[in-house]
């Protein structure tokens, strides 16, 4: 007897990038998904579910809307992934990378990887080769020619070597002071990592809580370490709508003095936030804010 894996609302939640509640109102409005009972009589979602939800979440940051595409199958839902993602080529380096992840040996991607650290050097390796693989790891993830368990490699990968890099980094007292972490329901930290190699390049001295801190948090950490700014990472797993009202209510309850800047492909589209909220589409935006910031102290 075949035995049928099921996801929780939470598990679904975090594996598709869309909120329980979007979900919730998916199933009453438009009949999917129509999630399956546990015997605790709570929603389980088959892989099937989850598939269609990944591919409908890439579609919708795309701009399409709920309504015009929930009802297609998964072959459809892929077929338009998949145009989408023709528009934009990805560099042969990344897809060589991408390739030893998918087919492997393992191994194989992490030489790499250590090879072009060396080679290019932290900061064009953080903006030529990280970046834009995080984007092709993304999209496979999303598409399916990659499942959680290449994603979660990949990520440890680039954890490692740059939490290495990052303890090889001075340690001393820098400006600005900027603290670092990702929103409530945000899970994915490499982004985080990234971020605080750019700053410690720039001179900047960074502390980071991880991922998912309350926003309350994040006040306190921020006033009580003296940070000049807060750093969010949001990757395009988290709702657009999510991100925007946190990040506005963030900015009520933190000083004045102190500036939000949130990056990653998560606030790619995001427009209309109150002043004193930077957003920052690439990496390679990082340097020259922290040379304005510095400007403003001389």
């Amino acid at each position: 007897m075949t035995t049928v894996s099921l996801l929780s609302i939470a598990e679904t939640e975090r594996e598709s990038g869309i909120h329980r509640d979007t979900l919730r109102v998916w199933e009453r409005r438009y009949g999917f998904p129509a999630p399956l009972r546990n015997e605790r009589g709570e929603r389980a979602y088959t892989d099937g579910q989850l598939n269609r939800l990944r591919l409908l979440k890439q579609l919708l940051d795309c701009g399409m809307r709920p309504a015009k595409i929930i009802h297609l199958d998964e072959n459809t839902l892929r077929q338009l992934a998949n145009q989408l993602n023709e528009t934009t080529p990805v560099p042969a380096l990344v897809d060589s990378l991408l390739e030893a992840l998918i087919v492997g040996p393992r191994r194989s991607l992490e030489q790499q990887l250590e090879e072009l650290l060396q080679k290019n050097g932290l900061r064009n390796f953080l903006i030529e080769v990280v970046a834009p693989m995080n984007h092709a790891v993304g999209d496979a993830w999303f598409s399916g020619r990659i499942g959680v368990l290449d994603e979660h490699y990949y990520s440890e990968v680039v954890i490692r070597l740059l939490n290495a890099e990052l303890s090889r980094m001075s340690k001393n007292s820098g400006y600005p002071r900027v603290l670092l972490t990702t929103l409530p329901g945000e899970q994915h930290g490499i982004g985080l990592l990234m971020a605080a190699c750019m700053l410690c390049l720039e001179g900047a001295e960074t502390f980071s809580l991880g991922v998912q801190t309350p926003l309350d948090e994040i006040v306190r950490g921020a006033v009580e370490s003296q940070c000049n700014i807060v750093g969010l990472s949001c990757s395009e797993y988290m709702n657009r709508r999510t991100i925007s009202s946190q990040l506005v209510r963030l900015r009520k309850l933190l000083p004045a003095k102190t500036s939000i800047w949130a990056g990653g492909s998560g606030v790619s589209k995001i427009q209309y936030l109150p002043t004193n909220i930077q957003l920052f589409a690439e990496l390679h935006q990082i340097p020259s804010a922290i040379e304005a910031v510095k400007n403003k102290v001389i």
